[in-house]
């Protein structure tokens, strides 16, 4: 399963999301970084990782959790 950073807007309803997220078929993975507005979910189904900001008004994006790396010229 894919794992996705949901960032949410400042106030969020979380329990709200959680449970659209959970009735979309996705699992919350880590909340530690909630009250920054970000929360990382696993859903097996990039489609509807990708509604939940359609489905949740306190959903500002989704995004593919990766590794990200720099390089210094």
């Amino acid at each position: 399963m894919q794992k996705y950073i949901v960032s949410l807007e400042s106030g969020a309803d979380y329990e709200a999301t959680k449970q659209t997220i959970e009735k979309q078929g996705g699992t919350i993975v880590d909340d530690s970084s909630r009250f920054l507005g970000m929360i990382t979910v696993q859903m097996s189904d990039k489609d509807s990782a990708l509604s939940l900001k359609s489905l949740n008004s306190d959903i500002i994006s989704v995004e593919p959790d990766q590794t990200v790396s720099t390089q210094a010229a």
